[in-house]
Parts: structure tokens; sequence; C-alpha cells
């Protein structure tokens, strides 16, 4: 599972890359080469230079010892023109970089610094195409991830989801094309548009539906009480 501190790296090498590489960046990108599937924990466009720069985050001097991507020669040195190790401060030396290698150490304020530049490689593994297909893929999914963690987010986090009576969702109305929320029970079939001025049915097993979450008789009966002693 990623640390949290792997995952801030994670965003504030993405954000270095947008400084230097300008037009495409992402993080989380799938690449594939001779038959390997591959990862870049961020990944960087720079069209009109043509050029791509792959930065990959470690964390602990075990998950970079372990990682023998960076020592192969499918690496990510060898998919993109250049290729990053980033780093909290002091956790790597120079010499313990991998050939081609470049190395990022970031603080605790989140300054960033080169320690060591990489090697430019001038002829890539994978096509300039083909990295800015993934990277706008990785980019497109991470902003649609985003929307939809907003849209769904439980803050009951299930608390009250154990043999649910009613629930939480999400829809669109065929209609005015709004999407509310609303509260159904478990075999529903349609539900009431709220939005002002429409009132039109929504067929819940034709809409796009989301579920956010569910609520019991334990949150009914806490509920009925906190009522009832506000009365």
């Amino acid at each position: 599972m990623e640390s949290q501190l792997h995952e801030h790296l994670k965003r504030q090498a993405l954000y270095w890359l947008k400084d230097k590489m300008t037009d495409l960046c992402a993080n989380e990108v799938k690449l594939f080469i001779r038959r390997k599937r591959l990862k870049a924990d961020a990944l960087g466009i720079n069209l009109e230079r043509k050029e791509a720069r792959i930065i990959e985050v470690k964390v602990t001097k075990e998950d970079f010892k372990r990682d023998e991507v960076l020592h192969a020669n499918y690496g990510y040195h060898a998919l993109a023109n250049y290729a990053y190790i980033m780093t909290p401060v002091g956790l790597l030396q120079k010499e313990e970089i991998p050939i081609g290698y470049g190395l990022l150490e970031i603080d605790e304020y989140d300054v960033i610094k080169v320690i060591k530049r990489p090697v430019r490689n001038p002829k890539p593994q994978l096509k300039l195409d083909t990295l800015v297909k993934r990277t706008g893929r990785a980019a497109t999914n991470a902003v649609l991830f985003q929307e939809l963690s907003k849209e769904t987010k439980d803050i009951t986090k299930g608390a009250f989801s154990k043999k649910p009576k009613v629930h939480l969702i999400s829809a669109t109305c065929p209609s005015c094309k709004k999407r509310k929320q609303y509260l159904i029970k478990k075999e529903q079939e349609t539900v009431t548009c709220i939005a002002r001025g429409c009132k039109h049915d929504i067929p819940l097993s034709k809409a796009r539906v989301h579920h956010i979450t569910a609520y019991n008789e334990d949150f009914f009966s806490q509920m009925q009480a906190l009522m009832n002693d506000s009365i």
C-alpha cells in the first residue's frame, strides 16, 4: 500500500515536471515495453522540444534496492529522454544512482534540488507519440477519478451501511440533465427529479447512478433520539 509520503512526493514531482515540461504531465502513467508492464510515478512531455522526462519516487532505501526496473535495460531511462529518481534529502548518494538517471532531492519544505543530472537518451525505446498518448490517458483518468470521488464521497465512511434500509445515490435526470442526490429504498425503480421546474421520473435501471452511502435502522434510531432531545 502506498504511503502518504510517497503519494505526496509523486504530486510534488508532477509540479516540478510541469515547470520543466510545460505541455502534458501526469502521475501513474502505464507503459509497456518488451511485454513488461511499467508504471511511471510522474511523466512530463514538452512537445516543442519533442522531449519526455520520467521521475520515479523512492522514499525508502529498501524500495530503491528491490526495484529491478531501475537497473534493467528496459528501465525508465531507456524509455524517455531523461529519467530521475526523487527521494527525501540524504536517502541516496550520487554513487548509488543507476547509470543514466538523475537524482532529485526534496526537503521538508518541498524544495526540490537537482543533485545529479541525468544523461540524455537521444533514442528512447518508446516513441514520443506513445508517451503522449499514455500520459494523456493517465491525466484524463486522474481528472475523471477526482470528479467521481467528489460526487461519491461517503462522509459517514460506511458507518451505517450494514443491513441498510435506505440508500443515498446521485442520478442524472434524462429530461433536465441535472444531477442530484436522492434517498431511495433498496429495490426502488424510479425517483422523481427534484430540480426546480422538472419533476420528471428517473428510471434508475437506465440512469447513470452512483451509490454514495446507505443508512440502516441504527441510523434512524440515533436520528430519532436526537430529534426527540431537541424538542
